[in-house]
């Protein structure tokens, strides 16, 4: 533990060393949903050409070659998180302090038309996430294939160095994590609206697809998804106005298990203080079609942020001789404000006057944030005795508030309290109130 902290502070200050003009590396899944913003045209900077050689900044380090024109890129980020639980007689939830996330990232490009990206992941579960190759034709048209986030779920196609809580909302219990697949996608519409077209080997809901050390699908179907978002003023409405867009994603596919201990490919569900909330019968599995929609919305102005989604999720499901289709929902809605030094993003903040050895007096940005989320567990499939009803709620209300601390585009510090309601859950029909205090200290170049 002492060397870790030794590490992470040595981490820190070289964050602060980095000047934090450059635009750093993400978890590039959040290249979807880029922010609108308005062009000014009558102040066009020059784009200043690469040079070949070695290269350190706040986007990363690596190398370029060819005149600058190809390059490969190390990045990635660490999280490390502490979770409090409050008021839990059942001991439900134990208090820790973890490192959440540790996800190093290798990018390769040549030329502006070809690129790979491997991202593995080293905290509880290692193996890889992300690696695919991708192919850039033009800005309408372009195709990726490999394993990676399919193009679903809103929060979970931002990065995790954006999330604005700890934890993800209850949609994405519902929704793909990681799987293998190929998909086009693009801008059109006068770059007002992005696609996304795929398909994908089918995981299990919310599964990032990690079995052991190695990239595994952790399926038993195919899935076909298909996601559009629109900023439809984006050019042409009052200014308030152009941050605002609507879209929707659908997936439809089919999953198979047996009744065989570890082969149901049915999902779990999670509070967001990451305990087990509800699960299916022994015995039960997975049969047929699965079938998903999830309307979503995203808006910013100025230092206003708004997100909300919903997510409905159809699956067939077996127990013995007896079929039923299951149909569990989501939702959430979370606002933030930025406080000073900056604009609310859908992908992760640049404070204005970041923190920086060379401007210690700025405090970077501060973000205050909140959210209501609930989940719906399907009452029919309860009744049918699908779900375990001693480990089981039937539904889960969440409201959370937290505030932001963007020292720069590196380092980050948050906290953030949850309190989550059930209804059922337990032998006695009675789960008790999660309550949970998180914070974060994250590094990220």
């Amino acid at each position: 533990m002492k060397i870790f902290l030794i590490g992470v502070l040595m981490a820190i200050a070289c964050c602060f060393l980095v000047s934090a003009d450059g635009y750093a590396q993400e978890d590039t899944s959040d290249t979807f949903q880029k922010p609108s913003v308005k062009k000014n045209t009558a102040k066009k900077k020059k784009s200043k050409k690469r040079k070949s050689g070695f290269f350190f900044k706040d986007s990363g380090t690596g190398y370029r070659w060819n005149k600058g024109r190809n390059e490969i890129r190390l990045g990635g980020f660490l999280q490390l998180d502490s979770r409090s639980y409050f008021e839990d007689g059942a001991d439900l939830g134990k208090d820790n302090l973890l490192l959440r996330r540790i996800q190093p990232s290798l990018e390769v490009r040549f030329g502006k038309a070809y690129s790979f990206y491997i991202m593995p992941s080293f905290a509880a579960t290692p193996g890889i996430l992300d690696v695919y190759a991708e192919r850039r034709f033009m800005k309408s048209f372009n195709l990726r294939a490999g394993k990676f986030k399919p193009p679903f779920g809103l929060e979970r196609l931002q990065s995790a160095t954006a999330l604005a809580f700890n934890e993800r909302a209850f949609p994405t219990n519902l929704a793909p994590n990681r799987e293998i697949g190929a998909q086009i996608f693009g801008e059109i519409l006068w770059d007002t609206t992005e696609y996304q077209l795929g398909i994908f080997s089918g995981n299990v809901d919310n599964s990032s697809g990690l079995r052991g050390n190695i990239i595994n699908s952790d399926s038993s179907g195919i899935d076909f998804v298909v996601r559009v978002f629109a900023h439809p003023l984006k050019h042409s409405g009052p200014e308030f106005l152009e941050g605002f867009g609507l879209g929707i994603a659908y997936s439809y596919g089919t999953q198979h298990g047996s009744s065989q201990a570890g082969d149901a490919n049915l999902p779990v569900f999670i509070s967001p203080g990451q305990q087990l909330i509800a699960t299916y019968v022994p015995g039960a599995y997975a049969d047929g079609s699965r079938e998903r929609i999830g309307p979503q919305l995203y808006y910013h102005f100025g230092p206003l942020g708004i997100m909300s989604e919903y997510t409905i999720s159809q699956q067939n499901i077996r127990l013995g001789s007896a079929s039923d289709k299951v149909t569990n929902d989501a939702f959430q809605v979370q606002l933030s404000w930025v406080l000073l030094n900056g604009d609310a993003s859908f992908r992760r903040m640049r404070p204005n006057n970041p923190f920086s050895l060379e401007s210690i007096g700025s405090l970077g940005a501060v973000q205050l944030v909140t959210r209501y989320s609930a989940l719906n567990l399907d009452t029919k499939a309860s009744a049918h005795g699908l779900f375990d009803s001693d480990r089981s709620v039937s539904k889960a209300q969440d409201f959370g508030v937290g505030i932001n601390w963007y020292l720069n585009r590196n380092v980050k510090f948050q906290i953030d309290y949850n309190q989550t309601h059930f209804n059922q859950g337990a032998i006695d029909n009675h789960r008790p109130t999660e309550k949970v205090l998180f914070s974060r200290m994250q590094i990220a170049f």
